[in-house]
């Protein structure tokens, strides 16, 4: 089965996306969705990316997006893809703000000068919340902030597991530079005993009252990316909550660039989207 793609590939911060428009036609099917992914977020071998955001119509907002990953698997959940297929939209459709709706809820996007800020939502902290991620013995309204947990490898640490659409542990350490991200990823990331789906992990150094630098190790793509969205909202918001940053604006310093977090009632990821170009391929499945 040979399928034609018209795609456009995007990033946010580096973190790079494959977009596929399907909001007037049905180009893949569904069950096709996530070996697509698997075939063209390869690097050095086809497209590259470390997603592919498939927009599909939606009765509850401009469009739906649906993210699968370079494994197969479809996430709930991306902040710097929502800000690139905000990009997209906005151009396609003429206007400034948007709503996409996502598998973690419908997400409100403006555009405000170059930049695209999100509404992430509120950060999910409790036991109860996030069971499907998380498998320990924990209250059902207890939250995981701040939580001493022991790990093969590197021993007893402190960690704070939450989601914000995607589920993150987020751990402090003093020089994001000088650690290796892969001991973390074996023993966290990949610890199907304590997290079944995988999780996301989130190394976070302080700077100052108001900014954090940041690397994260994603799920799914099962490496280190640039950047991530819903990870920087999430470590913005867990050092906010231990008082490890004291302005509600928090800037988060990414290896492929810099975001905003604005904490209130809800969150708000405010960064860059940028086309790189477009294209297409033809596969044979």
């Amino acid at each position: 089965m040979k399928i034609k793609i018209k795609f456009y590939k995007y990033h946010g911060c580096g973190n790079d996306f494959i977009i596929i428009d399907e909001t007037e036609r049905q180009i893949i099917p569904d069950k096709l969705k996530g070996k697509v992914s698997s075939i063209v977020c390869k690097r050095r071998f086809s497209i590259g990316a470390d997603d592919v955001l498939y927009l599909v119509p939606s009765n509850k907002a401009d469009a739906q997006m649906k993210i699968f990953e370079p494994d197969g698997t479809e996430a709930n959940m991306c902040g710097n893809g929502i800000r690139c297929a905000a990009k997209y939209l906005c151009e396609k459709i003429g206007k400034n703000q948007v709503k996409i709706e996502t598998r973690a809820g419908v997400k409100l996007i403006e555009k405000i000068g170059e930049e695209f800020k999100v509404n992430m939502g509120q950060l999910l902290k409790n036991y109860g919340e996030l069971k499907e991620f998380v498998k320990m013995n924990f209250k059902e309204d207890e939250e995981l902030i701040d939580k001493q947990i022991k790990f093969p490898l590197i021993g007893e640490i402190k960690v704070s597991i939450v989601s914000t659409g995607e589920p993150h542990i987020v751990i402090f350490v003093e020089d994001v530079e000088k650690e290796d991200i892969e001991k973390y990823a074996k023993v966290i990331a990949r610890n199907r005993q304590i997290f079944p789906k995988g999780i996301t992990v989130n190394l976070v150094q302080i700077l100052n009252e108001k900014h954090l630098k940041i690397r994260t190790y994603e799920r799914g793509v099962w490496g280190e990316t640039l950047a991530c969205g819903t990870g920087a909202t999430a470590s913005a918001a867990v050092a906010y909550l231990l008082n490890k940053v004291k302005e509600k604006e928090v800037y988060i310093e990414a290896r492929g660039g810099k975001l905003k977090i604005i904490i209130d009632k809800n969150l708000y990821m405010i960064g860059p989207a940028q086309k790189v170009y477009s294209g297409e391929i033809t596969l044979d499945i």
